[in-house]
This record gives structure tokens, sequence and C-alpha cells, in this order.
């Protein structure tokens, strides 16, 4: 039950990516990227949520949209740390850096003149990459069968209806399950 909580609100975070017209720094790593999902959902989460009726069959589609979208993010999520690394710094330099201007210290002296050129280059690059992370996220929803809008709207309702949070949660760990059992079994030899 905790694991399938954690993978719903891993979910819903992977959610947040979707709609945010961010700039690449702010999608990097997981736990960056997580915080800075949180923080932009406290925005969503003040909107009016969409008042749905979401069948169970629709929130098995939502549910499959949304481990699909998952999937896209992670391999995304792989992507940008490779450019990070291909570019020469280490994932706590660029994040470091990501976050000194964030909060306004972009020209700190505490990173090097290389360093700087260095993530200014991965974060083009990232950003770059960014759109085509939108539009397979987007294929992979309606892929599952569901359209952007209805997945997105589900998506706020869910933030602020806990029971539709337990119908969604319900249709995952059924998947989940489904899952497990059609992997074959490991042998021993």
């Amino acid at each position: 039950m905790t694991n399938t909580l954690k993978y719903l609100s891993t979910i819903l975070l992977a959610i947040a990516l979707i709609g945010c017209q961010n700039n690449g720094s702010d999608d990097t790593t997981g736990q960056k990227s997580q915080q800075q999902q949180r923080n932009q959902m406290g925005p969503m989460q003040q909107q009016q949520a969409p008042d749905v009726d979401v069948s169970d069959e629709e929130a098995a589609t939502f549910a499959d949209a949304a481990m699909n979208a998952q999937q896209v993010q992670m391999q995304a999520q792989k992507k940008m740390m490779g450019i990070i690394q291909e570019e020469g710094l280490n994932i706590q330099t660029y994040q470091k850096i990501a976050q000194s201007q964030q909060m306004g210290q972009g020209d700190s002296t505490q990173f090097s003149e290389d360093q700087m050129k260095k993530f200014d280059a991965a974060t083009s690059s990232i950003q770059e990459l960014q759109a085509e992370i939108r539009d397979s996220v987007t294929k992979a929803i309606e892929d599952a069968g569901m359209d952007m809008q209805r997945f997105q709207d589900i998506s706020r309702a869910a933030q602020q209806d806990s029971a539709l949070q337990m119908q969604i949660q319900k249709q995952i760990q059924e998947q989940m399950g489904g899952q497990m059992q059609q992997a074959p079994p490991s042998s021993q030899n």
C-alpha cells in the first residue's frame, strides 16, 4: 500500500511536468525535479478542481496513461542527466548552479567560468529536449486512450478529491499486480 501511494505521488509529480512551461534547469534530476514540481503544484492546487465523474474504466485508462507518462518522464530524466554529464559536469554541481541562479545568486563566484559555460551548454540542450519530452508524454497519454485535456482535468481533480485518488490508486494496484503476474518467473540455475 505504501509503495502504491509513493507510486501514485510520483505519477502526480510527473503529471505536473506535462503542462509546465519552465526553463531547462527545473527538470534535470529526480530530487530537484520533484521538489520543484511540488512547488509548481501549489498554484494548481489553489485552482478550482474540475468537477469530474470518473468511471472505473476511465480510472483504469487514466492509470495506464499516467504509468506510460511516468515511463517517458524517467527516460527523459536519464537523457537530461546524460546531457549534463556529457557537458562535463556532475549532477550535484549542476544542481548547485541551478539553485544559486534561482535564488538570484547567478553571479556567484563559487563556480568557475568553465563550470558556468558547461552549465549554460547543458541547460540549452535540455531546453531543446523539453519540447520532445512534452510531445512524448502527450503521445504516451493518447496512446493509452485518453485525451490530454481530460487527463489534466482528472489529474487536477485527483489532487483535491481523496475518493478519486483512491479510485485511481486501486486501478494502479490492479495494473501493477497484473504486470507482476505477467512477468516471466526468473530461473535460478
